[in-house]
């Protein structure tokens, strides 16, 4: 979580006056721990597999592999309550949920999949507890320290004393974000990357976690433990001969920072020398004093104009997909001086690219009711697949107003406890209005519609908006997800002012024609920025308006899908029994590590019928001395089909038994082979 200057807005006698909490406008990175002496204690002794796979693993070579590893598993750990126990003002070190250690441990794996390490990191219990207290330690106190903290610090133990010397630590942010932020590595202190290098030390297999969130005045706090007994043993198998960050091959815009590293196995690169070019153009670089003594030696750079020591400074990127070319010069190896040349494409994982294979529905468009009918969908050619869900449902009517007038009819409110989501502090039309504020920049206050829409080409959102008091921090979102929400895009945005905001409603009007065809949620999300200057506006009266306001909310001419259901299968293969005559919508998703989906194919809607399966025969075809009878099943079960002959018309239809069927296309296409007859046979298919 971004640092934050929070601004308390307070009436007094018919004016109104700011003040604010004096906290940190920047999360703040100390300086990274450096190596232990000796690994005598540390966690993570005895055998351990060094595998270059672990439980993530993805081909930074594949545009779509990428694109699918960052949209699923990255952003899933993200949004996820920190359901603490810790009391700063109490020093309680306390406990956090285990799903909350899991996204931070996640985090972590991630990246060093993406950097081609070993991902079976895994975090040990009882050094969580001891980074609580570190954790705590540096919130309670306002401030970062590794070693000689002494005893006077407010919280101070010795558990938390002995977790802040093996672990990076963080004010301002905690969980995932605080993780993201060490590979980030901002700071004018940091310029050699010592967090990042830790983060992504090739012999690491057990590191640990504590998480202190903003409590009143106190920042947030996070201490990731980083040393383990294999510190200095057999360095693994990577996918490069280096690690590097970015790294080679493709990596979404967002987690490419201002200073861009490169450690190779087991060599020198200190007088060693970079050049980087985007597109074929060569770019200026500025490279960073060498140091030695976090992790692997490590050649540290970044594009000059970029100021890598504040956390807001982005990597520039124009929106199309953008190769930069590296070459390191002059690396010092047992093998004598030699160069390391690779390309970093910088893309927008929001955007497929030509290698993106859509989970297609084929089966018959006329399944029969109570008739177990077989569907299959286009394999995803995604190695980490590891199996398919599928959502069967029927359509209706979409459309709605919602004006706040009844409450939470339509939307499910995710918000932060201390005021009211329906509001008659302003509106436009009626008595009452949504309001979305943020009593603390802890997580996002969130709006979402019940529905899943299925939009046509000129379905349309319209609203009416007023954001009040709100920072340059707190953004005004409206966001739409085709994948179930696991990931949310942005359709609609609008950034606070800085002071009082707008002083009446104006109407926002948004197309939903770019899903037309694909089942979507919708949200509004009043986000914090962990960009910029880190102030949020802090609602704790009802005037002036703070946040936020929502009036008259409005879909128009779309559907929803209703009566849903879904079942996983391992396979491409589904059976879908309809239990009426009507309109169904079928679709599926593939997913990747057992739990995280990617996108929803397009949409297939079929109209189910009470009656026998309709088949639809093509001409016989003679092959030497047999006969080959292809068919399609245009309706009805797929189950199965006898073949039936006969020499002459009239004559007693009989079942071939010799007769061999062979599926083509699961569901949809067969072929029955016999030997052949007489001159004159007729023949026809039959399902039981």
């Amino acid at each position: 979580m971004k640092k934050v200057k929070t601004f308390h807005l307070l009436a007094v006698v018919g004016m109104a006056v700011c003040a604010f909490n004096p906290l940190r406008a920047e999360p703040l990175l100390g300086d990274a721990p450096k190596a232990p002496a000796d690994v005598l204690g540390l966690p993570g002794r005895g055998f351990r597999p060094l595998s270059v796979t672990g439980g993530f693993n993805v081909d930074t070579s594949s545009r779509e592999q990428v694109r699918s590893f960052y949209n699923a598993v990255y952003t899933s750990s993200g949004d996820v309550p920190i359901g603490t126990t810790a009391d700063i003002s109490s020093c309680t070190p306390g406990t956090n949920s285990p799903a909350f250690q899991d996204v931070e441990l996640r985090r972590i794996n991630w990246f060093r999949a993406m950097a081609g390490l070993p991902t079976s990191v895994t975090f040990d219990a009882g050094e969580n507890a001891k980074d609580q207290s570190a954790a705590l330690i540096m919130a309670a106190n306002t401030n970062l320290q590794h070693t000689g903290i002494p005893p006077t610090w407010h919280c101070f133990s010795t558990d938390g004393t002995n977790a802040a010397a093996n672990s990076n630590l963080a004010l301002g942010n905690d969980g995932p974000d605080a993780i993201t932020g060490y590979i980030q590595d901002y700071g004018a202190n940091n310029y050699a990357v010592g967090h990042r290098r830790w983060i992504l030390y090739p012999q690491t297999q057990v590191m640990a976690s504590g998480d202190v969130p903003q409590q009143n005045i106190f920042d947030a706090a996070n201490a990731t433990w980083i040393f383990d007994a294999n510190y200095n043993g057999p360095r693994p198998a990577t996918r490069t001969p280096y690690v590097s960050w970015p790294p080679a091959g493709y990596v979404p815009y967002q987690v490419v920072y201002p200073q861009w590293s490169f450690a190779p196995s087991n060599a020198d690169p200190r007088i060693a020398t970079v050049n980087m070019k985007s597109n074929g153009v060569s770019m200026v670089v500025k490279t960073q004093l060498y140091q030695t003594g976090y992790g692997e030696n490590t050649l540290v750079w970044y594009p000059t104009g970029l100021d890598p020591t504040v956390s807001s400074t982005v990597f520039p990127f124009g929106g199309t997909d953008t190769v930069y070319s590296i070459t390191v010069s002059n690396v010092i190896t047992s093998a004598g001086n030699q160069n390391f040349s690779y390309t970093v494409t910088v893309f927008d994982p929001a955007v497929p690219g030509a290698d993106y294979v859509p989970t297609l529905v084929s089966g018959t468009n006329r399944p029969s009711v109570n008739a177990s009918n077989a569907y299959a969908c286009t394999p995803v050619p995604n190695p980490n697949v590891t199996g398919y869900q599928w959502l069967t449902s029927q359509s209706t009517n979409g459309n709605f107003f919602d004006g706040a007038e009844g409450g939470l009819v339509n939307f499910a409110a995710t918000t932060t406890p201390g005021y009211s989501v329906i509001t008659n502090i302003t509106g436009e039309s009626g008595s009452f209005c949504f309001n979305l504020a943020m009593p603390s920049p802890a997580a996002d206050q969130i709006l979402e519609l019940n529905e899943l829409l299925f939009p046509a080409t000129n379905t349309a959102v319209t609203f009416k908006s007023l954001l009040g008091y709100a920072s340059t921090n707190q953004i005004a979102e409206v966001q739409a997800s085709t994948n179930g929400g696991t990931v949310w895009q942005n359709i609609y945005s609008q950034t606070g002012s800085g002071g009082p905001g707008e002083s009446s409603f104006s109407t926002r009007s948004l197309s939903l024609s770019n899903y037309a065809g694909s089942p979507v949620l919708l949200r509004f999300n009043y986000h914090f920025s962990t960009s910029g200057n880190g102030n949020f506006y802090n609602q704790i009266l009802t005037s002036p308006p703070v946040g936020w306001f929502l009036d008259n909310i409005v879909v128009t001419n779309t559907s929803q899908l209703v009566n849903l259901a879904t079942n996983s299968t391992a396979s491409t293969n589904f059976n879908f029994t309809p239990a009426q005559a009507t309109n169904y919508c079928i679709l599926a998703y593939a997913l990747i590590f057992n739990q995280f989906p990617l996108d929803w194919g397009p949409v297939k809607t079929v109209a189910a019928i009470v009656g026998s399966p309709v088949i639809a025969l093509t001409t016989p075809v003679l092959s030497g001395n047999q006969v080959q009878l292809n068919f399609t099943v245009t309706s009805g079960p797929a189950a199965t089909f006898h073949l039936l002959q006969v020499d002459q018309l009239g004559g007693t239809w009989i079942t071939n038994a010799s007769a061999v069927l062979t599926t083509n296309i699961p569901g949809s296409s067969y072929r029955f082979t016999t030997t052949s007859g007489p001159a004159t046979r007729f023949y026809r298919i039959q399902s039981p």
